[in-house]
């Protein structure tokens, strides 16, 4: 397998971060795997074949919600694009409660990204 080309999680990590399994095996780097999908389409493709676990599924999912309700703040991600467009995922809407309990990881993820 290819070496993972992470930025965000890596800086989150106190080892390296090597296979999508290290990451699956750490709940707390999967909490923050949805930002790091987001700016990282070619993370987003890593990921498409394990689609069947629900937890990839569901921080897929968080990705694309996240990218599509702030997408003029993020780059392109046509990973994400296509995926939604062929239904393979589908976003939620990101209600208030939503917003408060991930804005905090939102905000460092899009500092990290040199966003703001």
């Amino acid at each position: 397998m290819k070496k993972l080309n992470l930025r965000y999680i890596n800086s989150l990590s106190k080892e390296g971060i090597v296979t999508i399994d290290d990451i699956l095996k750490d709940q707390r780097l999967y909490k923050h795997l949805w930002i790091e999908l987001i700016f990282n389409s070619k993370l987003v493709m890593a990921f498409k074949p394990y689609i069947d676990n629900a937890v990839v599924k569901n921080t897929l999912a968080d990705a694309l919600s996240w990218y599509l309700a702030f997408r003029w703040l993020f780059p392109e991600n046509k990973a994400l694009e296509e995926l939604y467009r062929k239904n393979i995922i589908a976003p939620y809407k990101i209600k208030n409660d939503i917003y408060r309990q991930n804005r905090r990881s939102f905000l460092k993820g899009i500092v990290h990204a040199h966003l703001i």
